[in-house]
């Protein structure tokens, strides 16, 4: 079997039976679950790129922050001149699991850079586990009505992102599957590590995607009083179907919680594969 195929088998079946026991049984990842495994995921990431992240901070670093900027920006794009609706400005608190994230990147740089061991080896076991979780809570949602109209903010979304691939891509060399993850950073840079074994494409893929769901907190709230609901929703990517959906609750009101929810589902289920592919394609 190809490797491309043998990624899709297994993240396929990870997720499907995620959801499967998510709709049989109405489970859905516990808080606690879910964090503990974004954190181990985050930190054996860190931990194994640690030197070479060390190394290269700055050019990783800076890189990675343009990057999600224009990922952000470039984003909503698209919909800006399709969805001129207004929405009320308000302060938003960010999610514990920004605070999560940020910690365990610094522990696991801290102790890959002194502790050397192959971290990288229990990547794989760990993404699977996170895949399961996230089709667990996708099965508990119970189905969702979908409406050709909300099918516009994903894919435009996405479609954007991958040009900011394809430009990144020619002017810098970097993989276009970073910016086919969408935002979700506890994917996106642990795939990369294990399909690469580049501890620099990988650190840029988490950090990319890590800084773009950062920017999205910031700008959304900012800049909410010029940019419609559906732009800032394709800000969000992926994640504005958990990390970010309480930030659109908050700045533009509950009627906006279910598209904001079908586009991170839609995007969630897209990028398992889209990723590996855009990587396979230019690698």
């Amino acid at each position: 079997m190809s490797s491309i195929g043998l990624y899709f088998l297994e993240y396929t079946s990870a997720m499907a039976l995620g959801y499967l026991a998510g709709r049989r049984l109405g489970w859905r990842a516990p808080a606690r679950a879910f964090t503990a495994v974004v954190s181990l995921i985050i930190f054996l990431v860190a931990a194994s790129s640690a030197p070479v992240i060390i190394g290269e901070a700055g050019y990783i670093l800076g890189v990675s922050l343009v990057y999600a900027l224009v990922l952000a920006l470039t984003s909503a794009l698209p919909l800006y001149a399709i969805d001129r609706a207004r929405g009320p400005n308000a302060g938003v608190a960010v999610p514990s699991i920004s605070a999560v994230a940020v910690s365990s990147l610094a522990l696991g740089i801290s102790v890959g850079y002194f502790i050397r061991a192959p971290y990288s080896a229990f990547v794989e076991p760990v993404l699977i586990a996170l895949l399961f979780l996230a089709g667990l809570d996708l099965g508990a949602m119970g189905p969702l009505k979908l409406k050709p109209s909300l099918l516009i903010t994903p894919l435009a979304s996405l479609g954007a992102s991958f040009a900011v691939g394809l430009a990144f891509y020619y002017a810098l060399g970097i993989n276009p599957a970073v910016a086919v993850g969408m935002g979700w950073y506890s994917f996106t840079g642990p795939y990369l590590l294990s399909a690469s074994h580049d501890a620099v494409l990988a650190s840029i893929g988490f950090l990319a995607n890590f800084l773009r769901e950062q920017a999205t907190y910031i700008l959304t709230p900012a800049l909410a009083r010029y940019m419609p609901p559906y732009a800032a929703i394709a800000m969000g990517g992926a994640t504005t179907m958990d990390n970010t959906l309480p930030l659109y609750r908050a700045v533009y009101g509950s009627e906006y919680v279910v598209p904001a929810v079908i586009n991170g589902v839609l995007l969630t289920i897209l990028t398992p594969f889209i990723v590996p592919l855009v990587y396979l394609a230019f690698r």
